[in-house]
């Protein structure tokens, strides 16, 4: 049996193929390129997809086929934009089964198995949800999603603007913006919103900003509106373990505010990789997928 599984994410997206009956991975890798449902066009998410398909075919001398195809995908909230999307995947891949999931709920499972806690994500977007599946946070880009990649860049940007304006104090972190996206006009930073992936791009930015004052204050700023509704969270599902995972976390300050504000709680770092348990873990999603239909 050879397994395809795809985890995409809001910055990038990444694949393994592997041979489930015997727990081998044959080839892992990343397209710096991420799929989001809510914001990413059908015609980029076939790009992306034709890359991936494109990539197997160089590394493998051209593998065609695969018995199952696990897809975890941002904002697959929705079963109607999880259908369009796995019609689009079966243009792509020649699979015996495409299976397309929530990112937010393959993750519940494969970081909590089965315990009782809340898991929170803070990547490219954020969430925390419950072993019930009570969730607060991740309301999208244009809505929510505090603390999380894109929220942290974007309030940059919105205080950059606010000292072009005269109400706000300069801090350095403007100097590195303008000098990250290569530009010398406050215009041209403004055009970053008009491209079709500016939340990957806008996104990108955090990872990148070195921890000036004013990035330090809007960390904890943004750590304190999600650890309260993570406390909200904890108090009504009466839950002690809090499991933490993404991108963001690889930010030891941003990590030692989230932890600070959170104390009182059992915290519990995971570092897993979604694409190759999708892969390796295939037998199992299939047949999750047969209970569900």
């Amino acid at each position: 049996m050879i397994a395809l599984g795809i985890d995409g994410g809001g910055t990038s997206t990444k694949v393994c193929l592997a041979i489930p009956d015997r727990k081998v991975v044959i080839l892992e890798f990343s397209i710096p390129c991420g799929i989001n449902l809510t914001s990413t066009p059908s015609d980029i998410q076939l790009e992306i997809l034709n890359k991936i398909r494109d990539e197997i075919n160089r590394r493998t001398s051209g593998l065609e086929f695969f018995d199952s195809v696990i897809i975890s995908i941002s904002g697959g909230g929705s079963s109607s934009r999880r259908l369009n999307f796995k019609n689009l995947v079966s243009t792509v891949f020649r699979a015996g089964k495409i299976i397309v999931l929530s990112d937010i709920e393959v993750l519940k499972e494969i970081v909590l198995k089965g315990r009782t806690g809340i898991l929170v994500i803070c990547g490219t977007g954020s969430i925390a949800i419950s072993h019930t599946g009570k969730r607060v946070g991740g309301w999208g880009h244009l809505f929510g999603d505090e603390a999380s990649a894109f929220s942290i860049s974007l309030e940059i940007f919105r205080r950059f603007f606010e000292y072009i304006d005269g109400v706000e104090e300069y801090d350095e972190i403007f100097d590195v913006l303008l000098n990250f996206y290569k530009v010398t006009s406050v215009f041209d930073l403004t055009t970053i919103q008009l491209e079709s992936d500016f939340k990957r791009k806008i996104a990108s930015f955090t990872e990148h900003a070195p921890l000036t004052p004013l990035v330090r204050k809007i960390i904890d700023e943004q750590l304190t509106k999600l650890t309260q509704k993570i406390s909200y969270l904890a108090s009504t599902e009466n839950v002690s373990d809090i499991y933490y995972f993404g991108g963001t976390f690889k930010n030891e300050y941003f990590t030692q505010v989230f932890c600070k504000k959170l104390h009182r709680f059992n915290l519990h770092y995971s570092d897993i990789k979604p694409h190759v348990e999708l892969a390796l873990d295939a037998p199992h999603f299939l047949e999750a997928s047969k209970n569900n239909t």
